[in-house]
């Protein structure tokens, strides 16, 4: 494995684990009036566009780095319907 792979897994692993602590949060106070819809929309076609690049270049550290995240947006944004008070 090169360096550059290497790192390009580091980071993967780094940026998907962001979301994490607020998935954790949400679930388990049921409470997501403070999490921005925008963001999570803007996070996952983000992400989206990160995945379609890396699979042009054929990026796999990236692929599922991304990949990752736009699925912990989801997960997300299906909290922000089911918790926040209408």
């Amino acid at each position: 494995m090169t360096i550059e792979v290497l790192l390009g897994w580091i980071a993967s692993l780094l940026c998907t684990l962001i979301l994490v602590p607020q998935i954790v949060k949400a679930f388990k106070t049921r409470h997501t009036d403070d999490v921005s819809m925008y963001m999570l929309i803007i996070s996952v076609a983000g992400n989206a566009f990160w995945v379609a690049h890396a699979s042009m270049t054929q990026n796999i550290p990236l692929i599922v780095g991304a990949g990752l995240i736009s699925v912990m947006s989801i997960i997300l944004i299906i909290f922000k319907y089911l918790f926040d008070k209408k």
